[in-house]
């Protein structure tokens, strides 16, 4: 049985025709083609005598909260403590160790904390593992690093850079030849009931997105472009392996190029993590993938003030009151 489906992607309704079939009992869905935007599938539903699903509502995201207030307070204290280089530095490099541990882990990593400091630290491949395990740490590392480099050279975010990321980040662990480069395959993504887009569609969709997190059309508060940013990466899912590490750096670049520290999505808060995107690309539940970073944001500006501020436990009591 084949029926129309709608996707909710950079901010458009994209259509496609997807084929249902039932084998052994389970029921799967194949996208078999593209039928383009609004006007070009309802020509097609007309034709193929078709239903032509009525978009869901978006749920509004441009909201001002009190959290948000509490962010701008925490953002501001933490900038004063940043102007000394040797603080920064500091925060990198602890920064690198958590974020590789988490990110690598929400992909299948088998190395803890402690044994991913090991092997990024000293080279020492502690713990018996899979060589891709620390394989994977390093290059992720190495990827964080790169957007470090980046922001310190303002290198503008662009396809070139994106594709350069995920080379680092794949490296020795996918196909020399498919890496940092847009797949030319169809995806799926693995225990969810979304499709990611035909591979046809992949560079155009790119494109948009690039120009959506340059240009802010919508005039999204940092936070909030950075969680569409990484929604909409997920969404259209570019690369054959890697895109959720890839989507995370990118996601925290845009932040940090808006001088936020970077957060940190913890392996043990993944479920939740897949949930909010899914719901966003199933439900068009904008606000709860919006929530989910401010909330990330919030945590990590508490993490960075209490290992710098000394006063920050009598300061944040002021803000309480």
């Amino acid at each position: 049985m084949a029926f129309i489906r709608a996707k909710f992607i950079n901010g458009e309704y994209y259509y496609y025709l997807v084929e249902s079939k039932r084998t052994g009992g389970k029921i799967s869905q194949q996208v078999i083609e593209y039928l383009g935007m609004r006007n070009e599938a309802e020509k097609y539903a007309k034709k193929h005598k078709l239903k032509l699903p009525t978009p869901s509502k978006v749920f509004p995201i441009k909201i001002e909260t009190s959290l948000d207030k509490i962010i701008n307070l925490k953002k501001k204290r933490l900038s004063l403590l940043r102007r000394n280089p040797m603080v920064e530095n500091r925060l990198k490099e602890d920064i690198s160790i958590i974020w590789t541990y988490n990110s690598t882990a929400i992909e299948g990593s088998t190395l803890n904390l402690k044994e991913t400091a090991l092997i990024l630290q000293e080279g020492i491949a502690s713990g018996n593992k899979m060589v891709t395990d620390y394989t994977s740490a390093q290059a992720h590392r190495d990827a964080v690093n790169m957007v470090y480099d980046f922001l310190k050279r303002k290198q503008e975010i662009n396809k070139n850079a994106i594709l350069a990321l995920h080379k680092v980040t794949m490296r020795g662990l996918f196909d020399v030849e498919v890496v940092g480069k847009y797949r030319d395959v169809p995806v799926w993504i693995r225990g969810s009931s979304y499709v990611p887009p035909q591979q046809e569609q992949v560079p155009v969709l790119m494109k948009k997105l690039i120009r959506r997190i340059n240009k802010n059309p919508e005039h999204f508060d940092p936070i909030t472009l950075s969680a569409t940013t990484h929604l909409d990466f997920e969404s259209i899912h570019p690369f054959a392996d890697g895109n959720g590490r890839v989507g995370r750096l990118l996601s925290n670049w845009v932040l940090m190029k808006h001088k936020y520290p970077p957060i940190i999505i913890e392996n043990r808060e993944k479920k939740k993590y897949f949930q909010v995107l899914e719901n966003a690309q199933m439900r068009h539940d904008m606000l709860g993938i919006v929530r989910f970073f401010k909330k990330k944001v919030n945590l990590s500006l508490d993490s960075h003030l209490q290992s710098l501020d000394p006063d920050y436990k009598k300061w944040i009591k002021t803000l309480r009151r």
